[in-house]
């Protein structure tokens, strides 16, 4: 018989005889009461992992009442966004608070064990659908931020050429998975919407198939619509979520079918008997090649989880034939999938992930060994420091996410032993018998979440962090559902906990939305300098538009954000690093037009270089002016007027356009005679503006 020495009550020692000991031992162990309290922290004893039932599962509840919640909390946010742009102080912290009561009040009722699993369900479809339109209000008739622009030239070349794969100097990897513009494009031909209009319908549905899909395959791999729906809201406190992943971005729709490719796999493994269930598997198939031909990155992501999941379907033990064999098949495919698709369209992610890839780990080393200082936290590029509040909530959500992590790592490999009355911890002989294999990944991937937060103290590796963060989360957040309903809230039926537990979770929501937008979430009431979102205003784009009807298509030399409305709105070839690997902005900021930026330009094929002189009135925003070179990166004082305006004083050089502030120059004469430029005649293909021409948004 087990002993257990201590100040224990009865029931602690029965359970613990219960548990992780119920093997057949006979010896004498001690085990002080702290080890006790360890184990119930950690969830190592078996009834750590116990969930409470749910109510009637045909009942809607208090939705109805939460939805018109957040319709209030939606026009304070519209309220919110115009102050912004009218330069109020008080709109960026009302706007988060607006975000706040859309999410607070819907995660208590979730989170509380009353709820039913229609009331869940509709709840996240509620709060799913409230904070997308967050995102319409911050722009609500155009794309404004900088990877929307990269992948809204790529839909233009497809509806103005008919065909894939044109080049795109912004972002040449862009139309080699072209999943997102093929869609956006089918919509437009059919409909007769503008680009803009069309894109928003395609990330709305991709953003309700997501969380639809997460809420499935939760509740299929935990048994609990419960854990689903809190996972769901965990899910949503990435850095990712609310504004990154609605972006017209290629990852945008990847994710959505990620989740729908795991949903996909695991409908028929969990199901008992040897049933093939092939028609899902070819479904689970094709999502899986449409995948490779959306997005590298997340592929490659897909890839890793479902062979993982096949190398644990063949240890897990009472895993049948059909079902090893159905695993190791969809594995394979997922392997083959997006290496198939990388050689047919030249093989372009190598040279395009691995440097930024290699910039991130080698500055992490530098961090680790301490020979180089740290990104600053919570400072931009122009030593603007970040409010207090934004401070201490992004590391109070920081701080939760992990404490969450803590307590349901374990926990959640107890929960998901294959009989939820004994633990899969110990003893050994037990160590292979698991419910689900996702799950048991799914929580190994949570691993990656504290690996994301060191490459995001680092300046190259942030955007790694970000991407890693953004889908680690899909393990986090079933790790931290399964902490908060089996131990944080437990068998409580009270509000109070449950309420406390749903303002950790808006913290954590909050905190990450500051994360990655900050005091930009909104378009301030101002220019500023090379920030992105907050750089597109009217005067640029009335600039582009004029090289559009005025000089047709040229090839042009410009800055970060006056690029990407030449490509779009002017529909002109623009000349990057990453296209050509020639640094134009080395010509465009010297301070003499020698021979080596002569050089520099007609090897580059320019006719044309637009220079604006708002840059010399502050330092970048996001850090760059140009295209990122170790140059670019190293400014410590705004551009020179003088340097800018030095072509005034070439002879071969002509003043072409001048509004002021933005100057265009004609340096095609530099090298070889240019011909003519003809303006090109209009086509009639949908536009997007700024501004209704003719009644309409074009």
């Amino acid at each position: 018989m087990t002993v257990v020495k201590g100040r224990t009550c009865p029931d602690e020692q029965m359970a613990y005889q219960d548990g992780a000991y119920r093997h057949g031992y006979t010896g004498s162990v001690a085990i002080p009461r702290v080890d006790l309290l360890i184990a119930a922290f950690l969830g190592l004893r078996r009834q750590d992992s116990a969930v409470g039932g749910v109510a009637d599962p045909s009942s809607l509840g208090m939705s109805p009442v939460f939805a018109v919640l957040c319709s209030c909390a939606l026009v304070v946010a519209a309220l919110a966004a115009n102050a912004s742009r009218l330069g109020e102080g008080w709109a960026v912290p009302t706007f988060y608070c607006a975000i706040a009561v859309i999410f607070l009040p819907a995660a208590a009722r979730i989170i509380h064990p009353r709820a039913s699993r229609l009331e869940r369900l509709a709840l996240i479809v509620i709060v799913t659908s409230a904070l997308f339109v967050v995102r319409v209000i911050r722009a609500p008739v155009a794309f404004i931020d900088h990877d929307e622009f990269l992948h809204w030239a790529t839909v233009n070349d497809i509806l103005e050429a008919g065909r894939l794969f044109l080049p795109n100097p912004l972002l040449p990897v862009s139309p080699l998975y072209p999943g997102l513009e093929l869609i956006t494009s089918a919509l437009v031909n059919l409909s007769g919407l503008s680009v803009f209009a069309a894109g928003l319908i395609v990330l709305a549905t991709a953003r309700m198939m997501l969380m639809l899909a997460l809420f499935l395959l939760f509740e299929k791999i935990t048994d609990s619509a419960r854990i689903a729906s809190i996972a769901c809201l965990i899910y949503m406190g990435s850095s990712t979520f609310l504004l990154f992943d609605v972006h017209y971005s290629y990852e945008s729709l990847a994710i959505p079918m990620l989740a729908a490719v795991l949903l996909a796999s695991e409908s028929r493994r969990m199901e008992p008997g040897d049933t093939a269930g092939w028609p899902t598997v070819v479904a689970t198939v094709v999502l899986i090649l449409a995948l490779a031909a959306t997005h590298h990155l997340t592929s490659y992501f897909c890839t890793a989880l479902l062979c993982g999941t096949a190398v644990m379907e063949c240890l897990r033990q009472g895993a049948s034939a059909m079902q090893k064999r159905r695993a190791i098949l969809l594995a394979s495919i997922a392997v083959i999938a997006p290496v198939a698709w990388s050689r047919i369209v030249g093989n372009p992610t190598g040279s395009y992930i691995l440097p930024v890839l290699e910039g991130g780990i080698h500055e992490v080393a530098q961090l680790v060994s301490s020979s180089t200082s740290t990104r600053k936290l919570f400072v931009s590029d122009t030593g603007a420091l970040a409010p207090a509040w934004q401070r201490y909530l992004t590391m109070a959500g920081v701080a939760l996410i992990c404490l969450g992590l803590l307590t349901g790592f374990l926990r959640s490999l107890v929960f998901n032993g294959q009989h939820r009355n004994a633990s899969i911890l110990w003893p050994p002989t037990r160590w292979r018998l698991w419910r689900s294999s996702l799950l048991q990944i799914l929580v190994l991937v949570t691993l990656a979440y504290p690996v994301s937060i060191i490459f995001r103290l680092t300046r190259s590796g942030w955007e790694i962090g970000n991407r890693i963060g953004s889908l680690s989360f899909l393990g986090v957040a079933i790790v931290v559902a399964v902490a908060v309903a089996a131990f944080w809230h437990g068998t409580s039926r009270g509000w109070l906990r449950a309420t406390a537990l749903a303002a950790a979770a808006t913290t954590v929501l909050i905190a990450g939305v500051i994360s990655s937008e900050g005091p930009r979430i909104l378009v301030p009431a101002g220019y500023e300098v090379s920030a992105d979102s907050s750089s597109i205003e009217p005067m640029g784009i009335s600039a582009a538009r004029w090289t559009r009807q005025w000089l047709g298509g040229q090839h042009f030399a410009a800055d970060r954000i006056n690029r990407l409305l030449l490509s779009t709105y002017g529909r002109q070839k623009v000349s990057t690093t990453l296209e050509s690997g020639q640094d134009t902005s080395m010509a465009i900021t010297a301070a003499d037009l020698g021979p080596m930026e002569r050089k520099l330009l007609i090897d580059s094929g320019v006719g044309f270089v637009m220079v604006d002189l708002r840059l010399t009135t502050g330092l970048p925003g996001v850090g760059v002016y140009f295209d990122g070179g170790a140059q670019d990166r190293n400014h410590t004082v705004p551009l020179q007027s003088s340097s800018l305006l030095k072509f005034n004083s070439e002879p071969d050089v002509d003043r072409t356009f001048d509004n002021g502030f933005m100057v265009i120059f004609d340096v095609g004469r530099l090298g070889k005679a240019r011909q003519p430029a003809v303006p090109r005649k209009r086509t009639g293909e949908p536009v997007q503006s700024l501004e209704r021409t003719d009644g309409d948004l074009q």
